[in-house]
Parts: C-alpha cells; sequence; structure tokens
C-alpha cells in the first residue's frame, strides 16, 4: 500500500513538470501580444498622436478691415484665382493677394453692410442694412485709393456714399450673398422670398413667397443652383425646388417639423449651404433634424436627429458636421447612422478635411483635428483667433483661407 501512494505522487509530480514545461513559452511572453497588445485593442482612445505626424503653420496673418460688427450676420469672404475679397460691417471692401496676404487695394463705400460677399461680372455685390443690394465694378475700386470721400458742410464733416454701379431697392435686407443666373440675379431676402431679378431694367422675372412665423431669426442659407434647378432652404423647415427658368415649384418637402411652446422654440432656422452629392440632397436646420432626400423628386431617404448651423462636408461614405450643441459627429451617407460623435466642450466651427483627418476651430481658436475613421483625436494646436461660429473656410489642398471677427484674414497649412 505504502508503494503505491509513492507512485501516485510521483506521477503526480511528473505530470506537474510536464505542465509548467509545456507552458513555459506563455511565461516568457511568447504569442502574449497577439492577445493583449494594444495596437490591437479595438478601443483606439489612446492612439498615439505623433502617428499622423499632423503639422500646422500659420502662412501669414493680415489685418484687413474691422470685421463684423452689431448685428450683422457672418460675412463670407471670397477667392477668385490669387485674389481674395472680403468686406467688414461698415462696408470696406478690401482685396489680398493669397500668396502672401498683401494688401492689393482698399475702398471704403461708407455702407454699413449686412449680407456678402458675391463676385458677378467683374463686380462686387453687397446687401446692405437698409434693404439695398449695391454692386461695385471691381475695375473702379481698384483704381481708387483708400481715403474716404469728405465733404464739409457748416464745418461739419460727414462721410459721403459710394456710388454703386447697380443699386436696386429691397422688400427687407439679403439673407444670403447674391447669385448669377446667366445676365439676371437671383436674390434670397430675410423673409425667406426669392427673386429672380435684371439687373439692368431691375425687372422681377419671378419670385417666390413664403410664409413664416412672427418671431423668426434671419436664416441666413444661400440657394443652391443646380442644373435647371433652384433649391432653397426656407425658416419654415422646408426645402424645396424651382424650376430656374420659369420660377415653378418642381416639390416641396418639410424636412424639419415646427414644434414648441411658443413660435420662437417652432422656428427652424435654414443657416447651413444646401450640399448634393449625385441624386441626393443633404440639409439639416437649427432645432431640426439632417435629412437626405432625392434630389429629382424631393422624397425622404432617412433623417437623422441632429440640429446644425453650420455647413457640413461629404468625405467617401461618411457625412462630418459641427451640431449647434457643439458635438463634432460622423454620419453613415447611406443610412444616416452615426459611426462615431465628439463633445466638444466649447462652441465650434464648421469642419474641413484635410487628407485622414477632419479638423475643427473652436471659437477661441483653437485647432483640434480627428481621424476620419474612428474620431480619435490626432492633434490639437492653440492659435488664439477670435472666430465666429459660423465662420466658413475656403480650403485649397492644405491650405486654409478665413476671417476673424475683428477682421483679420488668415492662410494656415497643414501638414499631414
Amino acid at each position: 500500500m505504502t508503494k503505491f501512494k509513492i507512485y501516485i505522487l510521483f506521477i503526480s509530480l511528473f505530470l506537474t513538470s510536464c505542465s509548467n514545461f509545456l507552458t513555459w513559452h506563455l511565461d516568457r511572453g511568447i504569442h502574449k501580444d497577439k492577445i493583449f497588445s494594444p495596437s490591437n485593442n479595438t478601443d483606439q482612445k489612446d492612439m498615439p498622436q505623433d502617428k499622423y505626424n499632423v503639422s500646422s503653420t500659420e502662412k501669414w496673418l493680415t489685418s484687413t478691415n474691422n470685421g463684423i460688427e452689431g448685428n450683422t450676420g457672418y460675412l463670407r469672404i471670397l477667392k477668385k484665382n490669387n485674389t481674395i475679397y472680403s468686406v467688414d460691417s461698415n462696408g470696406l471692401l478690401s482685396a489680398l493677394s493669397s500668396n502672401n496676404g498683401e494688401i492689393i487695394w482698399q475702398t471704403s463705400t461708407n455702407y454699413d453692410v449686412s449680407s456678402g460677399i458675391s463676385l458677378i461680372d467683374n463686380k462686387i455685390c453687397l446687401g446692405t442694412a437698409d434693404a439695398k443690394l449695391i454692386c461695385f465694378k471691381i475695375d473702379s475700386l481698384s483704381n481708387d485709393s483708400h481715403l474716404p470721400l469728405i465733404t464739409s458742410i457748416k464745418n461739419s464733416t460727414t462721410f459721403s456714399k459710394r456710388v454703386p454701379d447697380i443699386e436696386m431697392d429691397l422688400f427687407s435686407e439679403l439673407a444670403s450673398p447674391v447669385l448669377p443666373i446667366n445676365n439676371l440675379i437671383l436674390m434670397k431676402l430675410d423673409n425667406d422670398d426669392l427673386y429672380l431679378t435684371d439687373p439692368l431694367t431691375l425687372d422681377v422675372i419671378w419670385k417666390t413667397e413664403s410664409q413664416n412665423i412672427p418671431l423668426r431669426t434671419k436664416g441666413s442659407s444661400m440657394p443652391l443652383i443646380l442644373e435647371n434647378s433652384v433649391f432653397i432652404a426656407r425658416d419654415n423647415g422646408s426645402l424645396s425646388a424651382y424650376d430656374k427658368t420659369t420660377g415653378n415649384l418642381k416639390w416641396l418637402t418639410i424636412i424639419s417639423s415646427r414644434s414648441g411652446r411658443n413660435d420662437l422654440e417652432s422656428q427652424r432656422d435654414a443657416e447651413m449651404s444646401i450640399l448634393t452629392k449625385n441624386n441626393k440632397i443633404y440639409y439639416g436646420h437649427y432645432q431640426g433634424s439632417l435629412t437626405s432626400l432625392d434630389k429629382n423628386t424631393g422624397n425622404r431617404i432617412w433623417s437623422s436627429p441632429f440640429s446644425f448651423l453650420n455647413n457640413i462636408s461629404l468625405h467617401k461614405n461618411s457625412i462630418y458636421g459641427s451640431t449647434s450643441d457643439n458635438l463634432l459627429v460622423s454620419l453613415d451617407e447611406a443610412s444616416g447612422f452615426l459611426n462615431w460623435k465628439k463633445e466638444i466642450n466649447k462652441r465650434i466651427t464648421e469642419p474641413f478635411i484635410i487628407e485622414k483627418v477632419v479638423m475643427i476651430f473652436t471659437t477661441s481658436g483653437t485647432l483640434l483635428g480627428y481621424d476620419l475613421d474612428t474620431g480619435t483625436k490626432v492633434y490639437e494646436k492653440e492659435y488664439g483667433y477670435d472666430l465666429n461660429s459660423r465662420t466658413q473656410f475656403i480650403i485649397e489642398k492644405n491650405n486654409i483661407f478665413f476671417q476673424t471677427n475683428d477682421g483679420d484674414t488668415i492662410c494656415l497649412q497643414v501638414n499631414l
């Protein structure tokens, strides 16, 4: 019996030794990286930023004008060839070189400007606070130096308004920059009426009127001219298409239904630009939803419950946008389903895409970069610019052109 117990003990010791021998490679760490390595972890929140090699540099900054003042809406800049055109709330028109930021010319119009800027038939067109459309020939602007026209009457000094080459009295202020259709001008007023006019004869070719609730803020969404149609988003939550030639209605779809305890809560401001790809249109209202529609019929394809003020971007099969409650989101283009979202605890601008990174500014001037696919933050740099949440960016390759609230025009270069 004693011999049998000794035999059992010997066998147990032998098997334990074999087990340790067979598992020695796990204790040494061999193959462990295939199971536990951070590089294979699906949670990529701790992805090293240096893998992206993102950098940004301020190429130039020019103090151009006084920027936006008072109740003026956001004033866009416009780039044509190597020249950037801008205007401030006081009507100072400027042309800058996009290569180095040098001022080519500046001219004071002395108008209170509320909308702009458009370039039509070699003329710069603006909307004024007293409900006028004014246009100036660029050649005449560039020939004048930046000296205000001064007259002295009874020992008082007044600033004379520059005489425009085209001047039209409107029923209300322009909501957005005007657009050309052949030799005609398409205008959206801040009461959401749409006009196609002849700037020479001042004749109205066609118009469409809108009925909005009385308590409204001005939505500055521009109409979209595409093929033989004009698309317009209105502050009543609708998106509609009109025949470009006749103004006949093709379709109208309510994409953001009015709801709320009062008229103000029911408002659905149309702020962002209309985006299109293939036969689809994408649009979202403030306090509404982002919606995909069939371009030809207006039929709704999908709707996603995010409120947008700023423009969205399309890249491959995803939509990127900044919501009114400061979320940066990525949505699937085909379904509207959420890919990822990032909460940013500051007010933010529209996003823009540089290669494989979606970038965004806070209004206090911090530039942030996120991986397109995962939403992982890969870049952050503080510039300290004073930006409007409606700031729009002109992107050319890796160069970004924009203007600050206080009138600085800036070119940044982003490298990956």
